[in-house]
Parts: structure tokens; sequence; C-alpha cells
């Protein structure tokens, strides 16, 4: 299946960042668009229809297709039915970067992340604490793909979460996260820095980070021992409107 559209979404949405259309104004025709960039107007249509989807414009019959943002929305909700999916913490929390360091992948961490042994990667272990509390809530390992691993210059001191600072650096954007949680022992390398015994019962959840082509950018693997978190997860018929809370909560990322 070609994904020429995803191409073309691209481009647009550089254009809009560049400041080329700005934010309240209008994209021009399909047509014109087809024109532009050499495509099909079938190929426009469906480009357009994956950036309405991440936010960036919205389309109404009669009045045309909007830019309402120059950045995708920070809302990303189940595609099926689920209406929230939030990890809480008892209060805002901080990330602590613990260790940076370049590994290949072998066979054993490759099951784990892409299926891929010998991938490159740039591994950023990373606790994250509540507040002013020393004990952490959790602790992420984020394995970014090596072509990006200059974010090491500044991940220490950027406020915001890894994947959204590649998005700001490389343009890219994440437009679908694969999520899967498991109950599990704490792992021994970890039970000292979170101060819970090893084995203990704890919860990893894993995130693949994936950009428009379905490409997985980043993953992150957390593990939070029991007592230190809740898991809301809202799930609504598919024939009632879903109650989108469009509030980032911290992630473990």
């Amino acid at each position: 299946m070609s994904l020429r559209y995803l191409d073309v979404a691209e481009v647009i949405m550089a254009e809009i960042k560049a400041g080329h259309d700005p934010v309240g104004s209008f994209l021009p025709s399909e047509l014109m668009l087809a024109k532009k960039y050499g495509v099909s107007r079938s190929t426009v249509r469906a480009a357009l229809s994956h950036l309405q989807g991440l936010g960036i414009i919205s389309r109404r019959r009669g009045s045309g297709t909007r830019i309402e943002a120059s950045e995708p929305a920070p809302i990303y909700v189940h595609s099926m039915v689920a209406s929230g999916d939030q990890l809480q913490f008892a209060g805002p929390t901080r990330r602590e970067v613990q260790l940076l360091e370049d590994i290949v992948a072998d066979e054993s961490l490759a099951c784990r992340l892409d299926n891929r042994p010998g991938r490159r990667w740039l591994r950023i272990g990373q606790t994250r604490h509540v507040e002013n509390s020393d004990v952490p809530v959790c602790w992420t390992d984020v394995y970014v793909d090596h072509a990006y691993s200059d974010i090491r210059d500044s991940i220490k001191t950027y406020p915001g979460l890894v994947y959204t600072l590649i998005e700001e650096r490389y343009g890219i954007v994440i437009s679908r996260i694969d999520q899967s949680l498991r109950a599990v022992g704490l792992p021994e390398e970890y039970s000292e820095i979170l101060q819970a015994p090893a084995d203990s019962h704890a919860l990893e959840l894993t995130r693949r980070y994936r950009n428009a082509s379905l490409t997985c950018e980043l993953i992150a693997i957390s593990y939070l021992p029991s007592g230190r978190y809740s898991y809301d997860l809202t799930l609504s018929r598919v024939s009632q409107p879903a109650n989108m809370q469009g509030v980032r909560q911290a992630s473990p990322d």
C-alpha cells in the first residue's frame, strides 16, 4: 500500500510550522493542492484527513480547510472506544536522567524492543519523582533510535517528554503510541534506586512511539512499584459521544 499521502501530509505540516500558512488561515482547495504537489485529489484528501486527525486542520463543508494549529494536539486516545488513558501520580512529577549510553541490541533486548538484533539505540535511564520526594515513583528506560542520539546534549534540562523533543528537533510527528501493560516482579537491577524489594509487585508499562509511516522511533519501558500509582481507563460505548479529556498527564517518559 502506498504511503504517498503521508509524504504530502508531512510537507503540508512542515510548511505550516515554517509559517508559510499561519494558524487561522485556510489552505487552498484539494484541486489546487493536488496540482501543487503533483498527486491525485484522492491522495490530497487522505493527507488532509490525516492532518485533521492530528488536530492540525479542521474541515467543514462550504467553509474550506482551516489551519487550527502548527503542532499536533497533545492528546492520545485508544483508537476504538477509550476516552481516557491516564497514569496518575500523587501530584506533579519531575524527571531525573540517571544514565545515557549508546547500545546495540542483542537478541534478548531486541525481543523486548522491535525484534531487530543489531539495531543501535541511545538508552536514557531515568527516574520520575513526585514534587520534592527523593524516592522515585518509577524507573524508565527510553530507547531512542540512534539517528536522534544528539538529543543527549539537552535531554537532562529539557522540561518536556522525550518524544516531544524529537518532534521539535527533527520535525517528525509521533502519530501513534502502542502501549502494553503487565504485572511483573520488580527487576533486581532497579530495586535499590526505587527503594523497593526485588521481585516485589510492580507494573511494567511499555510504550512504542511511531511516526506517520508507523516506524518505531523510540520505546519506553517503565517499572512502577506497587502502591505508587493508579492506572485509570475509561471506556465508552461507540454510540455515545466520547468524553475527551484534553489534559496531558505526567507520563513515565
